[in-house]
This record gives structure tokens, C-alpha cells and sequence, in this order.
């Protein structure tokens, strides 16, 4: 037999015993072994107003970076996109300027690729530019801004 098993067989019973016939040692036992921290309404202001400083410190951190996401997107860059078609949930055309020559590329998930090189710029008029808001009010047959 495993001496494990011959040991807790042993002890075992005097274990049951002793917090049968003497209750207040085992409970002591425990009341030493689990101090209980007092939680006062100072120490609950303390963790919320932490907790708050923290939530807002993200919030503001997140605008802030969603603010210079669009100061990153400006003139002056070597490369732009000129316009961009969606033709497929995961495929785009694209016509990039790169060094004063114009681009029509192809992307996929997995893929990127030159469809034509223009040999002079297509003219992008403002009605191509135009913005989400406005071209869904013109869908919409709202004219009035």
C-alpha cells in the first residue's frame, strides 16, 4: 500500500476529532491564517478616483491620437491617392501620384499591382471629391443644406 494512504488513514481521525471535541482552536486557527482588511468608504474613494483618472486618461489619449492620425494624411508627402474605388469586398482601385506621374494599381489582400501608367494626370473635378454626407444627399433627393 502507498505510505501516502497509511499516513492520512493515521492522521485522518485524530484530525476529525480534534475539530469535533475542540471547535475554538480550529477557528482560531483560521481566524490567524485569513486576517480580514477593513474596507472603508476612504479606501473605496481612493480605487474609484484612481479608476476614474485612468478611464480619462485613455478617453484623452484616444483623441489625441485620433487627431494627429489626420495631420499625418497631408499634402507634401512623395506619394498621394488620388482616388479609390472599392470593386469587390476585399479588392480596390487606386490612382496613386508618385514623382509628378499618375498610377492606376490594384490591391487585393494578398496582392498590389500597377494596372496602367497614366501619360498625363487625370483631372479630378470637385463633384469626384465630393464628401460622404454629400453625395448621400444627393442619393437621397435632399438638396437643401
Amino acid at each position: 500500500m502507498n505510505p501516502f494512504f497509511t499516513i492520512l488513514q493515521r492522521t485522518l481521525p485524530v484530525a476529525v476529532a480534534s475539530a469535533v471535541l475542540m471547535p475554538e482552536v480550529l477557528l482560531a486557527a483560521v481566524d490567524e491564517a485569513a486576517p480580514t482588511l477593513p474596507i472603508g468608504s476612504a479606501e473605496l474613494f481612493n480605487v474609484g478616483g484612481g479608476l476614474i483618472v485612468v478611464v480619462l486618461a485613455i478617453i484623452v489619449l484616444g483623441v489625441i491620437y485620433a487627431k494627429t492620425q489626420g495631420l499625418r494624411t497631408g499634402s507634401g508627402g512623395v506619394i498621394n491617392i488620388v482616388a479609390t474605388q472599392a470593386i469587390g469586398p476585399k479588392e480596390r482601385l487606386a490612382i496613386v501620384e508618385v514623382a509628378d506621374k499618375q498610377l492606376l494599381i490594384g490591391m487585393t489582400t494578398t496582392n498590389v499591382q500597377t494596372l496602367h501608367v497614366f501619360d498625363e494626370p487625370v483631372a479630378i473635378t470637385p463633384e469626384h471629391r465630393a464628401s460622404f454626407s454629400n453625395r448621400l444627399k444627393s442619393l437621397m433627393g435632399d438638396d437643401s443644406k
